[in-house]
């Protein structure tokens, strides 16, 4: 049985890797906008969206989120019926589920991907949530490749809520990181409190969560306080206090609404 076709849309930094991954494995062909038509080793960078899915068995969309319903939109003249159209993009699960209304029609077989840890670490391997009724067949095809895709089924929307909902978590604490220490080296502390917040962070387990959560519900008030002081001491020290001011509000949202569930 001939390898399934498989056209790559974006040729970013994720792009890049998928095809150096791809390359060799199976006819592949990429396309994006910004780079101009030529062969590399093992594929072909071609001139437009419609050489590259044309006869495609298989298309990888690494677009950005912003330009993730244009490629769906150039791609879906050109569609195979039944083709699997693999969207890895970060985009709101409302952006996915609307790529698959405009993709259906015409036959093609919509998965909502949600890549969940930075490719240029582990390649094909990076690991990768995939949603809707096709994710089994998606991640089938992607085992063969070597790439680690794990069917959620559900619906196109229903990997991207997952990683986003990651994502508030994780960038998040990257951004209240970054504006602690900031703060600290100005308060001449820098060493100290990288010591601290290194032993909160690696020392963190399911109590300590749980105790983040009914802290906040049983001391919100003197919780808000607390971080008003600490918004204070930032506006002094001249350390933009963004996140600051923000776990401000939501603690003072929490002594109005309390806090969410803990699963048991």
């Amino acid at each position: 049985m001939d390898a399934p076709r498989v056209a790559l849309l974006g040729y970013g930094e994720v792009g890049h890797v998928l095809a150096a991954g791809l390359a060799g494995k199976v006819p592949l062909r990429v396309y994006d906008p910004a780079c101009p038509p030529g062969e590399s080793e093992g594929f072909a960078l071609v001139a437009r969206n419609a050489d590259a899915v044309r006869e495609a068995d298989v298309v990888i969309a690494v677009t950005s989120g912003a330009d993730s319903r244009t490629a769906g939109a150039e791609s879906r003249p050109h569609l195979r019926p039944g083709v699997l159209y693999a969207d890895l993009s970060t985009g709101a699960p409302g952006d996915k589920r609307r790529l698959a209304e405009l993709l259906e029609p015409v036959g093609a077989a919509v998965v909502d991907g949600a890549i969940m840890a930075p490719v240029p670490l582990r390649g094909l391997a990076t690991p990768i949530l995939a949603g809707g009724p096709e994710a089994e067949r998606f991640a089938a095809f992607a085992a063969g490749l070597g790439m680690s895709v794990t069917p959620i089924g559900g619906a196109p929307g229903d990997a991207a809520a997952r990683k986003l909902l990651r994502s508030v978590l994780v960038k998040g604490l990257s951004a209240l990181v970054i504006e602690s220490q900031r703060a600290a080296e100005e308060a001449g502390l820098g060493e100290w409190f990288w010591g601290h917040l290194v032993e909160t962070v690696t020392s963190a387990d399911e109590e300590f969560v749980v105790r983040l959560l009914k802290g906040a519900g049983q001391h919100g008030v003197r919780r808000v306080h607390e971080m008003e002081a600490a918004t204070r001491m930032l506006e002094s020290l001249g350390v933009p206090h963004t996140m600051t001011r923000a776990t401000t509000a939501a603690l003072d949202e929490v002594t109005r609404t309390g806090v969410p569930p803990i699963p048991s």
